[in-house]
């Protein structure tokens, strides 16, 4: 049997949640982004296979294909975010003149390289799956891939509502 979504968006809230009375002996209750993000992987790989009517045997290949593009796009997205970080503390405007101009130059060619390499990288993991997946089912995929994108938007809005919530109830 495999869990529904409301199922997910149920345990990740009642991980992301604090309770003013003494908590439940819930083993997700101290769940991190990272875990939050292997648990919805999870589900989506448990969705991937009925959505895409994928056979057994393109299942089974699928799956490695799936995480290496999971891993390509979440490396992509921390380097490209952390020479965003540097820039911002760079130009901090609070604190002038701490970065030249050889430096900011440096950083913006790091910038656009890492956005380069990682556009080039999540092509050949596209690639990889388009490999194992009829035409259908590579639009699909992507229809897919949005769906889910939104879902996960709509649980963390959820949680962090959720704490807001429970904050004032607080007080």
């Amino acid at each position: 049997m495999k869990p529904s979504f409301s199922w997910l968006v149920g345990l990740v809230l009642c991980a992301a949640t604090t309770q003013a009375q003494q908590p439940p002996p819930d083993p997700t209750a101290d769940l991190r982004p990272a875990e939050v993000q292997r648990l919805f992987d999870a589900y989506m790989v448990m969705q991937a296979q009925e959505a895409l009517a994928l056979s057994e045997d393109q299942y089974v290949r699928f799956l490695p294909r799936l995480k290496a593009l999971q891993d390509t796009r979440r490396r992509a997205q921390r380097e490209r975010t952390q020479i965003i970080n540097e820039l911002q503390r760079l130009t901090n405007p609070r604190q002038p003149g701490t970065a030249g101009e050889s430096v900011l130059k440096e950083r913006l060619d790091a910038l656009q390289e890492t956005e380069s390499r990682g556009a080039a990288e999540l092509r050949k993991a596209y690639n990889a799956l388009g490999e194992i997946l009829d035409l259908r089912q590579q639009a699909r995929f992507r229809v897919f891939e949005e769906q889910m994108e939104r879902r996960k938007l709509e649980l963390v809005l959820r949680a962090r509502h959720n704490n807001r919530l429970e904050r004032r109830q607080q007080f």
